[in-house]
C-alpha cells in the first residue's frame, strides 16, 4: 500500500497541471506537454517525478497506452474536494448482507445467509437505485454459474426484495427448500407445477424444484463488476 508523501513544488506542479488538462480536455496530457507546463527540459525528468508520483499512490500509468496517465481519488480530493465530497452524498449505502452461490444452491446455516458485520455496506449512486431504497439488499457472488450475463466470482448483485412473483427470465435470489440459495434466471413450468432456475454458464445443469419449494428472496437490479 502506498504511504503518504510530501510532495516537492515540481510534483505538485505536475499534478495540478494534469488535473487541470484532464477537467478541459478529457484526457492526460503527454509527457512533452507536461514539460512544457512545468519548466521542465527533459522527459527523464518528468517521467521520474511521474514514477515518484505513482509510487505514492497519485497516479496511475496503463504501459503501452498514449496518454495513460490517471488520477488517483486522492489526487482528484486535492484539487477538488468540494466536488468530491458532493458525489459522496450522492451515495446510497446498500448493506452487504452475504454471499449467494452461483452454483448449486448451498444448505444456509445462520437464517438465509451467511451475516456480515452491520457495518458492511457497498456505495451505489442514488439515482440508479430506485426511489424505495430500504428493500435494497447487496451479496457478493460466490461461483461460476452466470458467467454468461458477465457476473464471475467476487462481483457483487444489488438486488431489491420482492413479494410479487418476477417475470420468467429474471435474475434472482432464489431459496430452494432443503438446500438453500442460489442466483439464477426463474423459469415457471406450469404443466409439471415446478420451477426452472436456469444458469447462464453452458457447463452447468438448470436446478428444478417444485412451486412450493421455492422462495424468491430477491431480484438482481445491478452489478457490480470485481476488476481488481
Amino acid at each position: 500500500m502506498s504511504k503518504k508523501k510530501s510532495l516537492s513544488k515540481r510534483q505538485n506542479a505536475i499534478l495540478r497541471f494534469i488535473y487541470e488538462y484532464n477537467d478541459e480536455n478529457g484526457s492526460s496530457p503527454s509527457i512533452r506537454e507536461i514539460g512544457i507546463a512545468t519548466k521542465i527540459s527533459s522527459t527523464s525528468v518528468v517521467n521520474y517525478n511521474l514514477k515518484r508520483l505513482v509510487e505514492y499512490g497519485y497516479l496511475v500509468r496503463k504501459k503501452m497506452v498514449a496518454r495513460g496517465i490517471q488520477l488517483t481519488d486522492r489526487t482528484q480530493a486535492m484539487f477538488a474536494p468540494k466536488r468530491v465530497d458532493a458525489f459522496i452524498s450522492t451515495l446510497f449505502r446498500v448493506p452487504l448482507l452475504g454471499n449467494i452461490v452461483a452454483g448449486e444452491p448451498i444448505s444456509i446455516t445462520d437464517n438465509d445467509f451467511q451475516t456480515y458485520d452491520e457495518d458492511d455496506s457497498i456505495g451505489v449512486a442514488a439515482d440508479m437505485l430506485p426511489k424505495r431504497t430500504d428493500d435494497i439488499f447487496a451479496l457478493k457472488v460466490d461461483g461460476y454459474s452466470m458467467v454468461g450475463d458477465m457476473i464471475n466470482d467476487g462481483d457483487i448483485v444489488i438486488l431489491e426484495k420482492t413479494e410479487q412473483p418476477p417475470d420468467d427470465g429474471t435474475m434472482v435470489a432464489a431459496w430452494v427448500e432443503g438446500e438453500g440459495t442460489t442466483l439464477k434466471r426463474i423459469y415457471r413450468e406450469p404443466k409439471q407445477n415446478r420451477i426452472r432456475l436456469q444458469p447462464s454458464n453452458p457447463t452447468m445443469e438448470p436446478i428444478y424444484a417444485a412451486v412450493e419449494n421455492v422462495q424468491v428472496q430477491g431480484r438482481v437490479l445491478m452489478v457490480l463488476r470485481q476488476t481488481a
